[in-house]
This record gives C-alpha cells, sequence and structure tokens, in this order.
C-alpha cells in the first residue's frame, strides 16, 4: 500500500467542536459525522488513504455539505490513485463549501497542475496563499508549500516544508516534496537525504524511489538505482518509467537482453514512448540483433519523421547489415535534416567507399572536417574491398534452397604447365542465383582487379550449400530444387617442380686444351597455386541430375 504525503497535526475547529458533543445512536448526528472525519484524519495521516476515502465518503453520505470531508475524499484521487477529474470535482465542492479554506484552494491548485491547466493553477495558488498568510499547522504549511510550487516560488517553498517538518517530524510527504524541489534545482546531495528520509518514514513512495533512484544512476551507481527502480515498479506496475529506467541501466550494464524485456514492458504500457523505442533499439544494436534494432529504429522515424538522429541510427544499423544503398539514403535524409550532422556525413562516406564511390565518399569526408571533425593520420591498405549496393534478399535466397529432388554431380580439376591436379578434398560452394548474387558478379566482373576486392555480403553468404571433393575432385549436390545455381571452388594446391642447382666446376688441361666440368643436383621446391573455379547451372525439371566440370580451360580428363 503507497502512503500519502501529508499530514495534518489536529482536527479543524469544526471537527474539535464537534467532537465535544455526546456521539448517540444516530449515524447522522453532529458527533456520529464528527467521529467518522477524525477518523478519516486519522487514516489520512497513517497513510492508509483508500481507508480515508471510505470514511469520507460516509461522512458525504451523512452530510453532503461537509466540506472537510471532500477534501479528504479527493486526497487520495490526488495523491495516489491519479483519478484526476473525480479529485478535481471534490475539491472545487470543498472550495465551494469551505470557500475561506486555504487548505482546500492549495489541493485544488496541485490538482490543476496535474492536469496541466496552468492558469487555474496559478489562479487557486494565489488564492490559496492569500487565506494562508498565517499558517499555524503542519497541514498550513504544507498546503502553502504546494502554493509556492506552483507560484513558482521554489525557496518560499523549501521554507514551508521545512515548518512542516519542524511541526511533525514524521511528515513525509514534506520531505518528499522538499526533496523534489532540491532534485529540480540539481541539489542531489539534499534531495538524496531528504528523499531518504521520506522513504524511511514510509516505504510507498513511488515517486521519492524514482528521483532517489535518478540520482543514483547520475553517480554511475547502477546497482543501487536498480533497486530504487524495481521499488517503483512494485508499488505501480502499471507505470512505464520504472521499465524504461531500470532497463537504461541493464543496458549499462551490458544486461541487453534484460533490457530489452524492461524496455518492451516499458512500451507495452506506453506504446508511443519514443525514449524507449530509442533505448530498445540501442539494446538490440549492441547485442547484434540487426533485425529488431532496425525495427525499432524505423518506428521512432515513423513517430517523428523530422528526427534527423533517427535517421541516422536506421542508416547505422542499415550499414552494418551491409545495406549500402539503403544505408546511404537514410544517411542522405539524416543530413537534409540536419546539415551539421557529422556522424551522418562520415557514415555515409565509409558506405559510398563500401561500394566503390571513392570519389563522392572522399567529399563527404572533407564536409565532415570542414564541420569541425577529427580525421586523423593512419596507414591505408592499397587494397580496397566494395560489395554491391542494394539490400540482399533471405526470402528469395531461402525459397531458392528449399528442398527438392534434383542433383548437380561434378568434377574439378585444374590444368598447370601441362599438368593436371585435381581438386582433391577442396571446398565446394552452391549458392542460389538471386538478384543480389547477379549484381555481385557483375560488379566483380567490371571492378575486381590487383587493387580491389569484391565481396558479397556476410548475410548473403550464409545462404549456401557446402560440400567437399573427392581424391579425384569429385563433388555433388543433392536434394535441389529447379533453379539457377551458382557453384565456386577455390582450387589450392601445391605444385611440386624441379630445379637444377650449380655447385662448382673443375678445370683441367688435356695439353693445349682446357676443359671445364660444370656440377649440379636436382632440387624439388613447391610452388603455392591458387586457382577460382566457377559455373552456372540451371536444372529445369524436379528430379534431373545435372553433370558439370570446374576447370581452368578445357581438360579432356577432367570431364565428369
Amino acid at each position: 500500500m503507497k502512503q500519502h504525503y501529508f499530514r495534518w497535526t489536529g482536527c479543524s475547529l469544526l471537527v474539535a467542536t464537534l467532537l465535544m458533543t455526546n456521539c448517540k445512536s444516530d449515524p447522522k448526528s453532529p458527533a456520529a459525522i464528527a467521529k467518522l472525519t477524525d477518523t478519516a484524519f486519522v487514516k489520512l495521516m497513517e497513510g492508509n488513504l483508500d481507508a480515508a476515502q471510505e470514511t469520507a465518503a460516509s461522512v458525504i453520505n451523512a452530510d453532503s455539505s461537509n466540506g472537510l470531508a471532500y477534501l479528504l475524499r479527493a486526497s487520495n484521487l490526488l495523491f495516489e490513485k491519479g483519478d484526476l477529474s473525480l479529485a478535481q470535482a471534490d475539491l472545487e465542492k470543498a472550495v465551494q463549501l469551505s470557500p475561506n479554506n486555504g487548505v482546500c484552494h492549495a489541493f485544488l491548485a496541485e490538482c490543476y497542475r496535474k492536469q496541466s491547466n496552468a492558469t487555474a493553477a496559478k489562479q487557486s495558488a494565489d488564492k490559496a496563499i492569500s487565506l494562508l498568510q498565517s499558517p499555524a499547522t503542519a497541514m498550513d504549511h504544507f498546503a502553502l508549500g504546494l502554493a509556492h510550487t506552483i507560484a513558482e516560488k521554489p525557496e518560499a517553498a523549501i521554507a514551508d516544508y521545512r515548518n512542516a517538518i519542524a511541526l511533525n517530524p514524521r511528515y513525509a510527504g514534506a520531505y518528499l516534496k522538499k526533496g523534489a524541489l532540491f532534485y529540480g534545482q540539481n541539489q542531489n546531495d539534499s534531495a538524496f537525504a531528504d528523499l531518504s528520509k521520506a522513504i524511511e518514514i514510509n516505504d510507498g513512495f513511488e515517486e521519492a524511489y524514482m528521483m532517489r533512484g535518478n540520482i543514483l544512476f547520475a553517480q554511475q551507481q547502477f546497482d543501487a538505482a536498480a533497486q530504487d527502480y524495481s521499488k517503483t515498479i512494485a508499488l505501480d506496475p502499471k507505470s512505464p518509467t520504472g521499465y524504461l529506467y531500470r532497463g537504461n541501466i541493464y543496458a549499462k550494464q551490458k544486461q541487453y537482453e534484460q533490457a530489452a524485456t524492461d524496455l518492451t514492458k516499458a512500451i507495452e504500457l506506453s506504446p508511443d514512448n519514443m525514449d524507449a523505442y530509442i533505448e530498445r533499439a540501442n539494446a538490440y544494436y549492441y547485442n547484434k540483433q540487426y533485425d529488431d534494432a532496425l525495427s525499432d529504429y524505423k518506428k521512432i522515424v515513423e513517430m517523428s519523421p523530422d528526427f534527423a538522429n533517427g535517421w541516422l541510427y536506421v542508416g547505422i544499423v542499415q550499414h552494418e547489415k551491409q545495406q549500402y544503398n539503403e544505408a546511404i539514403a537514410s544517411y542522405t535524409k539524416a543530413i537534409d535534416l540536419d546539415s551539421a550532422n557529422l556522424y551522418a556525413y562520415a557514415n555515409r562516406a565509409d558506405a559510398l567507399d563500401a561500394i566503390g564511390e571513392k570519389k563522392n565518399a572522399n567529399r563527404d569526408r572533407k564536409i565532415y572536417a570542414d564541420l569541425g571533425g577529427e580525421i586523423t593520420a593512419s596507414g591505408e591498405s592499397t587494397t580496397r574491398s566494395i560489395f554491391p549496393g542494394s539490400t540482399f534478399d533471405a526470402s528469395e535466397a531461402r525459397a531458392a534452397l528449399e528442398r527438392g529432388s534434383s542433383t548437380i554431380r561434378g568434377r574439378a580439376c585444374t590444368k598447370v604447365d601441362g599438368r593436371i591436379f585435381d581438386a582433391q578434398g577442396v571446398k565446394v560452394v552452391l549458392f542460389p542465383v538471386t538478384a543480389y548474387l547477379e549484381e555481385w558478379y557483375d560488379l566483380r566482373r567490371k571492378k575486381e582487379g590487383r587493387k580491389t576486392n569484391v565481396y558479397m555480403s556476410t548475410e548473403a553468404n550464409q545462404y549456401r550449400i557446402e560440400t567437399s571433393c573427392d581424391y579425384d575432385g569429385r563433388f555433388a549436390f543433392e536434394g535441389l530444387k529447379p533453379g539457377r545455381y551458382f557453384i565456386q571452388i577455390i582450387h589450392n594446391f601445391n605444385q611440386m617442380k624441379t630445379a637444377r642447382i650449380y655447385t662448382g666446376s673443375d678445370t683441367y688441361w688435356n695439353g693445349p686444351v682446357r676443359t671445364t666440368t660444370n656440377y649440379y643436383y636436382d632440387q624439388n621446391y613447391v610452388v603455392a597455386r591458387s586457382k577460382r573455379l566457377e559455373k552456372w547451372v540451371e536444372i529445369k525439371e524436379d528430379g534431373d541430375t545435372k553433370k558439370v566440370t570446374l576447370a581452368n580451360g578445357l581438360i579432356k580428363s577432367c570431364v565428369f
């Protein structure tokens, strides 16, 4: 049960007077009503707001003109239950019945403030301040603190709460409100002390745990902060904020799965909570769950299309997934929205480099430097790697690799210096032909050279079937469905060669003739060879068997 955060140090003059009467059996007698009202106050001071509300309702049933009872019934709605429209109705009734009661006006002002009705809140707060010129009770000082806070007089409000505490040292709500003001002023040490005191008196303050958790988080005391956020969740399981903040802590501690669980709960409770989407997307990204991260980042830019960094984050994940054209488009969108977005220029340069657009990449890097970005000197490889720009369609490849009843049988060998080398034990890779693979092959045909390598994306490389050649280079792929396939072998082997090594000579004379004899020996050595063997194969009918040869030319003895 959450406890309330104010205490009334004594009954009103009305209640005190009524208590002097003798309570008979009539539940509507003044004495009986006074007793019920006093009971409601006791429950309120004990923090049992549900009981206070029920008792106050009984008073209203007995005496609908009792303004104090309406204030008591509204307090539960105002400070705990959150049904502010009902609280407003009760407090307006209390003000109507007790127009000169400054506490009623202060509570009504707080109710308006919580509903973002600033004009009405200010009017009621000013009225409360004018009526509470001579506060006598802890409740008077507390109410005056509420009014001064709304009037944007935080120092006066802090003094009011101090006075309330002086009259009632166990006034937990006054500690809470004073701590909240210190928190808003970034006086974290004072805020922490007051919030901790409020919790010591009453451990049902969700708001106190939340603010104290924020202070601990800022101090990087993550375990302690997580404990406070867990307490807020226990006190109010339907509030998304506790899950959001605890999820942030788990992410800081690299507990990404726990972070995603909490942040998912925050989103369930608050579907439009963009902060929760951002933090969950970050957790997915750092946990290498790129598809989930991309989905969340796209949701963010759907919710806020003009959020430049949202497009930057979309581009970063697309970049990570090697979806270069899409990444470039997202970075460009970020730049369109924020022409000074350093990271969008830097990342777009890297993406342009990846598809071989070196000139445009250098242009972006110059803009990055002109905007203040730092480019450090570094050694650069003389060989560059480039990739297709389009996005690999995993569903297309997955469908192409579904089970069928066709077979490809083949043999692979390489001819060098008149000798034939079977691809013994060499890995053979089969790819389904997709639009992405054809783009890669065409890019390789145009761009590959001594200083340029052309690769497929990591994801595209995963959609393949592998086998190995036997002792004479034979291989087979079974269970294929009709379609086009691309087979590749990187045939690495050693070629044994022999060289004649000169060791010296003898010279002698046979009469006038000089004869020289040179001496040699044969030395074997190994030359490492590597040949890339490839073949496009089409299966037209399910159940067909295709026979293929992979070789670096026409080699009759290598035919399957």
